[in-house]
């Protein structure tokens, strides 16, 4: 829409049915250079929410200028649109699926909303650091996505109004730490601002007591670098990022802040090691080895333990 100027040349040109909530809605990139096409709609939508979602390739700016495909009258045709990104991640998706069942042939199909929050968590960030309303999370990773799913750093879970979910991040050394939901909503009320209506808060708790909030975007200002100051109280896709982490135990926090009726469900993908907050604790060291007489920095994580949420509490540990 934003090549034919249907809905603007720039920012809020996502037309619908991309606009709703619970489908993946899908950018079109150049294949070659994942450079952003001229036609690629940008969000926000009116209700502020972040689109697309994720890209894929749906052109090429050299080569055949497009993308290469079967041509419904037989042999091959070229193309350019988001109606050749969409299908690409179609189809990447149906091959995460059947990696799904072939790992876990006892349980059902993964959630659409766990999906959603896999190609988020695992896509690779173009443009501004963070979700844009350009590309989204990113360019879509299907290797990353299925190798996530195999290391089991997911869960799909659900949250009350006022409930608190609770699982942990345990990073052996200094790095990144990501954790991402995503929930199908109940419908909103058309035509009504915001369309959110069941509204979950993802936050982490650092092993200093600080708390890191989701990446969010001004939709007054909607080509301005997405933040993480505040809670997201527009999206139903959430995602914390801490770069640059110290190793240690963080804790994730998922609270029903405005859930309307019973439980909402939700998919939750987090890296690097994802473990489920459990009554044994979880004991973790700051080094592999040490020297004799050196000192040993040791962090025990225990949630039958916590109080306070803004603070770091202590124990004896014999």
């Amino acid at each position: 829409e934003r090549g034919s100027s249907n809905c603007g040349t720039s920012y809020v040109s996502t037309e619908t049915p991309a606009c709703a909530k619970n489908h993946i809605a899908v950018g079109a990139l150049n294949s070659n250079d994942e450079s952003m096409t001229n036609f690629s709609s940008w969000g926000p939508t009116d209700d502020g929410r972040i689109k697309p979602d994720i890209s894929a390739p749906g052109c090429e700016s050299g080569s055949d200028g497009g993308v290469t495909s079967c041509s419904s009258s037989g042999g091959y045709t070229t193309m350019c649109g988001t109606s050749m990104a969409c299908p690409t991640v179609t189809g990447l998706s149906a091959l995460i699926m059947q990696d799904w069942r072939a790992q876990f042939p006892l349980e059902p199909d993964m959630r659409s909303s766990t999906l959603k929050a896999l190609l988020a968590h695992t896509a690779a960030d173009h443009f501004n650091p963070g979700p844009d309303n350009q590309y989204g999370y990113g360019s879509v990773r299907v290797v990353n996505a299925v190798d996530h799913i195999r290391s089991g750093n997911f869960a799909e879970l659900e949250v009350g109004q006022d409930g608190v979910v609770e699982m942990l991040v345990y990073l052996p050394e200094s790095g990144d730490v990501k954790v991402t939901i995503a929930w199908d909503d109940i419908p909103a009320t058309p035509l009504v601002i915001p369309s959110l209506v069941n509204d979950i808060d993802l936050k982490v708790i650092d092993p200093n007591g600080s708390v890191h909030y989701p990446w969010t975007l001004d939709p007054a200002n909607p080509g301005d670098p997405a933040v993480r100051t505040s809670e997201d109280h527009i999206n139903n896709i959430e995602q914390v990022q801490i770069d640059s982490a110290s190793a240690g135990v963080y804790r994730i926090q998922i609270s029903g802040y405005s859930i309307q009726d019973g439980h909402q469900e939700f998919g939750l993908m987090a890296s690097p090691h994802l473990i489920q907050c459990s009554s044994s604790g979880l004991v973790s060291l700051n080094r592999s080895q040490y020297a004799c007489g050196a000192t040993v920095e040791m962090q025990v994580v225990d949630c039958d333990l916590n109080e306070d949420d803004e603070t770091v509490e202590s124990t004896e540990v014999m």
